[in-house]
C-alpha cells in the first residue's frame, strides 16, 4: 500500500522539478539573449523564471551548471527540428535544402541560438563555465556531425568536417549582425547567397561519399 500511495507522490515531484528546471532554462535563454551573459546572474535568472534561489540552486547549483543546461537543450531543439525537417526526404538535395532551411529557422525564429553564442564566447574567460560545458559541446558536436552526414558509425571525411566548421563559423557570424540590430530580412538575403554555395559543396561531398561506398561494394562482392 505504501509503494502504490508513494508512486503518485513522487511522478508529482518529478513533474515539479522538470517544471522548475524548464522555467530556469527558459529564462536564462531569455537574459542571455536580451542582457548579455555578464547580466545574467543567478539571482536574475531566478527572478525572471519566479522561483527561489533556493529552489533554483537544488537544481543548479552554479550559474555554469544552468548555462550547460541551456546548450543541452539547444542541441535537443536542434535535432528534432532537423529530424523533422529530413524526415520522408530521401533526394540528396532535397535533405540538404531542407537542413538549410531548418538551420535559418533556428537563427531567425529562436532565442536559443544568440544564448549559445553568448555562452561560447563566455567561456574564453570562465574556467568554470568552460569546463561545465565542455562535455555537452562535444556530444553535440560530434553527433551533429555524424548524423548530418549521414552515418553515424563512420568518421566523416576531412572536407565535411571543413564545410562544418566553415558553416558554423558563418551562423556565429549572422548571429553577431542580429545582435547589432541587422535587420532580419537583410540577413536572410545574405543567407541565401550562403546557401547556393553551401548547397553546391555538400552536395559534391555526398556525391563523392556515395561514390566511395558504392567503390567498396563492388570491391566486397568480387
Amino acid at each position: 500500500m505504501a509503494d502504490t500511495i508513494s508512486a503518485p507522490r513522487r511522478r508529482k515531484q518529478a513533474d515539479r522539478s522538470a517544471q522548475t528546471q524548464e522555467k530556469v532554462v527558459q529564462a536564462a535563454i531569455m537574459l542571455l539573449q536580451t542582457k548579455g551573459y555578464a547580466a545574467t546572474t543567478i539571482q536574475a535568472i531566478a527572478r525572471t523564471a519566479g522561483v527561489s534561489l533556493g529552489a533554483m540552486q537544488h537544481h543548479f547549483p552554479t550559474k555554469a551548471q544552468v548555462m550547460a543546461a541551456v546548450l543541452r537543450h539547444y542541441g535537443l531543439k536542434r535535432a528534432k527540428l532537423y529530424r523533422q525537417s529530413l524526415s520522408k526526404k530521401t533526394k540528396a538535395s532535397d535533405r540538404i535544402d531542407s537542413m538549410l532551411d531548418a538551420t535559418w529557422l533556428l537563427i531567425s525564429q529562436g532565442a536559443e541560438f544568440m544564448a549559445t553564442v553568448e555562452i561560447e564566447l563566455a567561456r574564453r574567460s570562465d574556467l568554470e563555465l568552460a569546463a561545465a560545458t565542455q562535455p555537452v559541446l562535444a556530444r553535440i558536436d560530434q553527433f551533429m556531425t555524424r548524423w548530418l552526414y549521414g552515418d553515424l558509425s563512420e568518421e566523416p571525411n576531412a572536407r565535411y568536417v571543413q564545410m562544418r566548421l566553415l558553416t558554423s563559423a558563418f551562423l556565429r557570424g549572422l548571429a553577431i549582425e542580429v545582435a547589432r540590430g541587422i535587420p532580419l530580412h537583410e540577413l536572410e538575403s545574405v543567407f541565401n547567397i550562403w546557401r547556393v554555395f553551401a548547397k553546391q559543396e555538400f552536395l559534391k561531398i555526398r556525391t563523392h561519399r556515395d561514390a566511395e561506398l558504392s567503390r567498396n561494394i563492388s570491391g566486397r562482392l568480387n
